[in-house]
C-alpha cells in the first residue's frame, strides 16, 4: 500500500516577492509547509505518493513551458527558486492544476497526455499541425492545453523589449 500525501496549490511570499507553488506534503495543514512562507492554499487533493509526484511534475512542466514561451515573446514571467511568478493569474494556475489532477485517474489517457506535454515542451511554440492528427479525448485535451499555454499579459508594462511597439 502506498503512502497518501496532499498535493496542493498555494501562494506565498518570500523576501517581499509573491509566488505560486505546487508541491505535496503529508501534513494536513498545508500552510505549515515550506517554513511558514505560505499564505493561502487554493487547491488540495489527496494522492498516493507516486501519483502526487507525477501530477506535480506535469503541472510544473506546464508552468515552465508557459514561462518559457512568455520569455520568447518578451514578456516577463520569471520562475523563482521558491515557485512561480505571482503575476500569473490564479484562475490560470487553478485551471492547469485541475486539468492534470482530474485527468490522472485514467492511466491510458494519462500516458497520452504526458506524451503530448513532452512533445509540446520540445517544440517550444504552439503548433496546430500537432492537433490535426488527434481526435476524441486526446484532441480535446491538446486544445485545452494549448489554450492554457497561450496566456500572455495584456498590460504592456510587462514587456521587456518595447522597441517594436507602434507609436500610435
Amino acid at each position: 500500500m502506498t503512502k497518501s500525501v496532499n498535493l496542493y496549490l498555494a501562494s506565498g511570499v518570500s523576501e517581499g516577492v509573491g509566488f505560486w507553488v505546487v508541491n505535496f506534503t503529508e501534513e494536513d495543514n498545508i500552510l505549515n509547509s515550506l517554513c511558514r512562507k505560505l499564505l493561502e492554499c487554493y487547491r488540495k487533493e489527496l494522492f498516493g505518493l507516486e501519483g502526487a509526484k507525477e501530477v506535480k511534475d506535469a503541472i510544473n512542466t506546464t508552468l515552465d513551458i508557459l514561462c518559457l514561451d512568455s520569455k520568447y515573446e518578451k514578456y516577463k514571467l520569471d520562475n523563482y527558486n521558491t515557485g512561480y511568478s505571482s503575476e500569473i493569474p490564479i484562475n490560470l494556475i487553478e485551471d492547469i492544476y485541475d486539468l492534470w489532477a482530474y485527468n490522472y485517474s485514467n492511466k491510458i489517457l494519462w500516458k497520452k497526455y504526458i506524451g503530448l506535454l513532452n512533445l509540446r515542451k520540445k517544440i517550444k511554440k504552439n503548433n496546430n499541425y500537432i492537433n490535426i492528427g488527434l481526435k476524441g479525448d486526446t484532441y480535446e485535451f491538446a486544445t485545452k492545453l494549448d489554450e492554457l499555454l497561450s496566456f500572455r499579459q495584456v498590460d504592456l508594462k510587462f514587456r521587456q523589449d518595447k522597441s517594436n511597439d507602434l507609436m500610435w
